[in-house]
């Protein structure tokens, strides 16, 4: 994880002013020479991770005592800074249904069950790397539940970078998140994640690792004190409920060694050598993986070619293209094109407070399912289940394993078994189907002007067996379709970048039901202002996520087939090396399901403005329910970006 980075795009230059030099130095970017200034850097203007290149000579150039940006007489309430999301439990009037209809039910059913919480973790992460939070998890006697949920909340003040966390079951990473940048004056952030599907972990005395690099000195004054609860409940079910019978990793398995367990590429090897029990009649694979460092914004990187395109300045390599890959024996069962998460110290800072960009919170799991390798997985042999990470490569026009430092993964394996437990399940592959990505590059350099880099890809696997069960033979099938497609110009000495990018893909089994899905819009427009003595940054910025037929694989239940998702993020800011900056942000939110249960939300609609750290709109409806103020523009916005490829 990072702080403020990115590189930079086409835009217009705004009003910055740069502070005169007293004395020239040796510094030099692109064109400009840089100087000593008599105008102190804010201190966080020199940790911009992503911009490094282009901000080491100033912060060199510039005093050795750099300003602090605290600002005076500011009172200390913390700021609220929030994921948009669909909560996953409601209470009271938030209920679906009618009154009557909620009276209704409760009458039928009784006394209302009874729920209960534990808190798993209370714990400040100060200086934590290679230190994290360890405990014992004992699954609670007091009450009986179903479903449960788990709630994470986080308190910081000071200067910190945002921190990249992982919360394992033993040696099973169950959620991968991050924290938000502090301020002098404090944040506070939470969220609430539902577990159900991890029932069969949560019934077992389990050790919690909850792991949180984080650094304190004289500058990075921040720590993050974090409380996790779990609340355990029993709602009524509309649909029956059936998470995984077992769970395994794939993992480093350092638990023992009080560590966490993702691996790290491309310094690790991935692989483990999992025993599936014999009467395994299904599996999914859940993935964690996201871009650290180098890789991070790996989206906006160039082919390696053009590291140096414009001279006097460095460019980050391996192109703008990722593919996950889950192999099982060397072989391709199932792959995924990432989503881009954005964490709270990217790009510019007054890009994220108090929205945080999609998934900051709730870094993406992706699901594959791999149910049809289960005869070559349970013939009794040794087989290896490998996560990798690839990149373009432009030599060959195909993906490779070459990746900057680092990308962090793990998976874990939910296993459904026979009813007969003494049932040994055998099958036969009856297909595979699989080509490498098909790719168009179309690069275009004009030297020393300009860089554009147009790239597309496609990519289809189809694998299906018939499997032998206590109940007879059950058909197992995966099916993906994946397109994706990146445009990118840089300018001015690569000050300039502009990235448009959007991956398309389905996935489906025989039995399970299917989903589509749309990463669009990605937009990011950037651009690098560099004077003789402090630097200026702009961003305009787009994020989107759409999704038909909702639900998990993971959940065992058939997807939701009149379920769609669909968010926008839309965000400008900018920032100036002696005075900070600001930015405004919006987003509108929109989802529909299928009630699972009478706590469960079926309907969600947000649109959130906010400029300058604070809220300037808010509305919000839960099951139809409105939470704020009635806004019929943002109502209008909610169903406009539910049409799915608006």
């Amino acid at each position: 994880m990072t702080s403020l980075a990115f590189l930079a795009v086409f835009l217009t230059a705004i009003a910055f002013y740069f502070s005169p030099a007293i004395e020239a130095t040796p510094f030099r970017i692109g064109r400009i020479d840089i100087q000593s200034a008599q105008t102190k850097l804010l201190r966080d203007s020199c940790e911009l991770r992503f911009w490094k290149q282009k901000t080491l000579p100033y912060c060199k150039a510039c005093c050795a005592n750099i300003a602090n940006e605290s600002p005076s007489g500011a009172k200390p309430v913390p700021l609220d800074v929030f994921q948009v999301y669909t909560p996953p439990k409601v209470e009271g009037r938030f209920r679906a249904g009618r009154p009557e209809e909620q009276a209704e039910l409760m009458t039928a059913l009784g006394e209302e069950p009874k729920e209960c919480t534990q808190t798993l973790m209370v714990h400040t992460f100060g200086w934590s790397y290679g230190q994290p939070f360890v405990g014992n998890y004992t699954p609670p006697t007091n009450c009986n539940w179903t479903n449960v949920v788990f709630n994470l909340s986080m308190t910081s003040a000071g200067r910190q970078f945002d921190r990249l966390a992982h919360l394992f079951l033993g040696d099973i990473e169950v959620w991968r998140t991050s924290t938000a940048e502090p301020n002098p004056t404090g944040i506070i952030f939470n969220y609430t994640k539902d577990m159900t599907h991890l029932s069969s972990l949560l019934r077992q005395p389990q050790k919690i690792i909850f792991d949180l690099g984080n650094l304190l000195n004289e500058i990075y004054t921040g720590s993050f004190t974090a409380t996790l609860t779990a609340t355990y409940y029993s709602p009524h079910q509309f649909t029956p409920l059936n998470p995984a019978a077992e769970i395994l990793p794939i993992s480093a398995e350092k638990s023992s060694e009080k560590q966490p367990s993702h691996f790290h590429l491309p310094t690790d090897k991935a692989v483990t050598t999992p025993k599936l029990p014999p009467n395994t009649i299904r599996a999914v694979v859940a993935l964690h993986a996201s871009g650290n460092a180098d890789e991070e914004f790996w989206y906006t990187n160039v082919p390696d070619e053009y590291t140096s395109a414009f001279p006097g300045t460095s460019l980050l390599g391996h192109g703008p293209f990722r593919e996950i890959q889950l192999l099982i024996d060397g072989q391709v069962a199932g792959f995924v094109w990432p989503f881009t998460t954005v964490f709270t110290g990217g790009i510019v800072p007054s890009l994220w407070r108090p929205i945080v960009a999609p998934t900051a919170y709730d870094l993406p799991e992706y699901e594959i399912d791999i149910s049809p390798f289960l005869p070559k997985l349970l013939d009794g042999r040794d087989h290896e289940i490998e996560i990798a990470v690839l990149s373009y490569d432009s030599s060959s026009n195909s993906v490779q394993r070459s990746i900057g430092t680092d990308w962090l993964v793990s998976g874990r394996i939910h296993i459904w078994k026979d009813e007969d437990p003494d049932w040994k399940t055998t099958g036969t592959t009856q297909q595979y189907l699989s080509s490498p990505p098909l790719f168009q590059y179309l690069p275009n350099l004009i030297s020393n002007v300009s860089l554009d880099v147009a790239l597309s890809a496609s990519r289809n696997l189809y694998t299906s067996s018939l499997l032998y069960t206590s109940s007879g033979p059950v058909p197992a099938t995966w099916i993906q379709t994946l397109s994706y497609s990146s445009i990118m110009t840089l300018k001015d000495q690569g000050n300039t970048q502009y990235v448009k990018t959007w991956t398309k893909g389905s996935e489906s089994t025989v039995s399970f039901g299917s989903r589509s899905y749309l990463y669009s819009p990605l937009i990011f427009n950037t651009t690098f202002i560099p004077g003789a003595s402090s630097f200026g940054l702009e961003a305009n910025v787009e994020v989107g996520h759409n999704q038909r037929f909702q639900g998990k694989w993971t959940d065992g239940v058939r997807l939701d087939e009149s379920g769609k998702m669909a968010t926008v993020l839309k965000g400008q800011a900018v920032w100036n090396s002696t005075r900070g900056g600001n930015g405004t942000t919006e987003q509108t939110w929109g989802e529909v399901k299928r009630v699972a249960n009478n706590e469960a939300v079926g309907s969600y609609g947000r649109k959130v403005k906010a400029s300058g750290d604070k809220v300037t709109g808010d509305y919000a409806r839960i099951n139809g329910i409105l939470v704020t103020e009635d806004d019929e523009e943002a109502a209008r916005e909610v169903e406009r970006v539910l049409e799915f490829g608006r």
